[in-house]
């Protein structure tokens, strides 16, 4: 089954940003290089080290937080270093979702005087990443 885009949210402590537009993930791994003299037919060969993971939230700002984060509520987890609960993935009932604790690495913000202003959420997760299921 096909996702459409906006039912993926990134959530910080459960709220998600006013204004969300756009999203993404990035889970990667290092590899450290394990070639050898004996490697077969002098083929690199590599093991897996540290894993990490990144979200993007972007978005159109709004200083109307309702139920959920404004631009100046990431500021301040940003200016304070806070570290909160991220999660991100599907808001339907029983699709999968990746919690894990996270930082703000960078907040950036931009308008035209012809257009909306807009901004960009970095998150950077520090420690593991759990997978959970959406509940009633």
């Amino acid at each position: 089954m096909k996702i459409p885009g906006y039912k993926i949210v990134l959530q910080f402590d459960n709220k998600t940003l006013v204004g969300y537009r756009s999203h993404s993930m990035n889970y990667a791994q290092d590899f450290g290089e394990a070639t050898t003299g004996a490697s077969t037919n002098q083929h690199k060969e590599y093991i897996p080290l540290f894993k990490g993971m990144k979200f993007t939230v972007g978005g159109l700002y709004d200083p109307t937080p309702g139920d959920n984060k404004t631009l100046d509520d990431i500021i301040n987890l940003l200016r304070e270093g806070t570290k909160f609960t991220a999660k991100y993935g599907n808001t339907e009932v029983g699709s999968k979702y990746y919690s894990a604790d996270a930082y703000i690495e960078s907040v950036d913000q931009e308008g035209d005087y012809s257009d909306l202003s807009s901004y960009t959420v970095n998150v950077l997760v520090t420690g593991d990443v759990t997978p959970g299921t959406v509940e009633a």
